[in-house]
């Protein structure tokens, strides 16, 4: 069996072949929601990747850069990922629990101009069209919620992004959003 397409209607007389995801975020854009991705997993582990980079890139931890063309530390995806760096995570999970928008906005705006298109294991730069893209949802979603997810992907990020819905479905102008698992026939 291959991928279910669907047949969706732009404008009368006019339609294209689609996935179920491209489907559902019409149908949740006709519903309110102005803003949507189809990431999966890639979703949040980017908003990691730019919540915690200087965290995750972090100096002096022994044995995890062997040159600087890697992509992430070689503990990432290891127990001792967490447990090099936990005064720093618990730190940042903390701001980020009390964090306004605009310190959340700054946060990862000061990663993506420093850092964009930096080759990395954790962030998709084409996930988000554009930093304000990827700071509108973050304003959806809040410190709080964020600083949950973020705890998760840094105890165990190879475990942690296992299970993260289909669609992250956002309206901009009522600060609301879903997560959305969608299965096809």
């Amino acid at each position: 069996m291959g991928t279910a397409r669907f047949l969706l209607e732009e404008e009368p007389g006019s339609a294209v072949i689609c996935s179920v995801e491209v489907l559902s975020l019409v149908h949740y854009r006709q519903l309110g929601f102005d803003q949507g991705i189809h990431g999966e997993g890639a979703t949040f582990l980017t908003l990691f990747g730019l919540l915690f980079w200087e965290i995750i890139f972090l100096p002096g931890i022994p044995d995890v850069f062997r040159n600087p063309f890697q992509t992430c530390p070689l503990d990432l995806y290891t127990d001792c990922f967490y447990r090099n760096r936990t005064e720093p995570i618990e730190s940042r999970l903390r701001l980020l629990q009390e964090a306004s928008t605009d310190t959340l906005h700054t946060l990862m705006a000061d990663v993506w101009n420093t850092h964009k298109d930096t080759a990395t294991a954790l962030v998709n730069w084409e996930i988000f069209r554009s930093i304000q893209e990827a700071q509108s949802l973050v304003s959806c979603l809040g410190g709080l919620f964020l600083s949950g997810v973020c705890r998760i992907l840094a105890e165990d990020p190879r475990q942690g992004r296992g299970g993260l819905p289909d669609l992250v479905v956002w309206s901009s102008e009522r600060l609301q959003y879903k997560l959305v698992e969608v299965k096809g026939p």
